[in-house]
């Protein structure tokens, strides 16, 4: 898949050091363009994202509490739930299960499915849970909101682009941010997670090594194109699943300064 040519000043923001995560950050600072908000950057402390919070230690949950995180975002089923509950204590901050897919988990045999026909059906077959999820970012409790998946980049990746998308920040940026994923992750991350799918369905090739581990940036810029051509932009996807004018304006509030 080529690589999206993304603007110089596109440039994602690093990785928190979280113990026991590996693609913890946070998207404050992004400019905000668009003609729905006055020119701004969303808000420090507002909106984080991450890979799943099982392995979280003791350390790592001092750091988390540090970030005034008050609502956490779980898109994961019912089946990652069971195997890989978060290590954060039922009473440390609110936490909200919204999966993204109706189903338990992957199935016991996985065809050759690329990252972008992923994209593609969550886009067209569960937009309306895209939606719910942006409806928590705009309606969580005062402090920040963190939304995470299993390794935080394909549908905490969709949910936070169209969040970012419908509040004004530009899409170079969108895209770096959803991009910077694979890097984060690649390492101990990527082998453990490659090396336990290779257990189960056998060989893996390229598609399911990019689906398992990648976040290229051709992949969310073609999402985005979807949403364009289907919808009509993404701020107009979530109002047609969902989301209302009201839940909106209190997103923009919410993020951006």
């Amino acid at each position: 898949m080529d690589t999206l040519a993304l603007a110089p000043e596109a440039v994602a923001s690093p990785a928190l050091v979280i113990e026991g995560t590996y693609n913890f950050r946070s998207t404050a600072g992004y400019a905000v363009t668009g003609t729905a908000v006055a020119a701004g950057s969303v808000r420090e402390g507002s909106l984080f994202r991450s890979d799943a919070l099982h392995r979280l230690s003791d350390a790592g949950k001092q750091q988390f509490a540090a970030h005034g995180i008050a609502r956490v975002i779980d898109l994961r089923d019912d089946e990652e739930l069971r195997h890989s509950p978060s290590a954060l204590a039922a009473d440390a901050v609110e936490t909200v299960h919204h999966p993204v897919f109706g189903g338990a988990g992957l199935p016991d045999t996985l065809g050759t499915v690329s990252i972008a026909e992923v994209y593609r059906y969550i886009v067209e077959a569960r937009a309306e849970r895209v939606a719910g999820a942006v409806r928590l970012i705009a309606d969580a409790p005062a402090g920040g909101v963190l939304v995470h998946c299993t390794a935080g980049k394909d549908r905490t990746g969709l949910v936070v682009a169209s969040a970012l998308a419908a509040v004004g920040v530009p899409r170079e940026q969108v895209v770096a941010d959803y991009a910077a994923s694979a890097e984060n992750l690649a390492g101990e991350w990527a082998e453990r997670m490659l090396a336990s799918a290779a257990e189960r369905f056998g060989d893996l090739d390229e598609t399911l090594r990019e689906l398992m581990t990648g976040s290229p940036a051709a992949a969310m810029d073609q999402t985005l194109d979807l949403i364009d051509s289907r919808y009509g932009g993404v701020e107009r996807m979530l109002l047609d699943n969902g989301l209302d004018d009201d839940a909106l304006a209190r997103l923009r509030d919410r993020l951006v300064a």
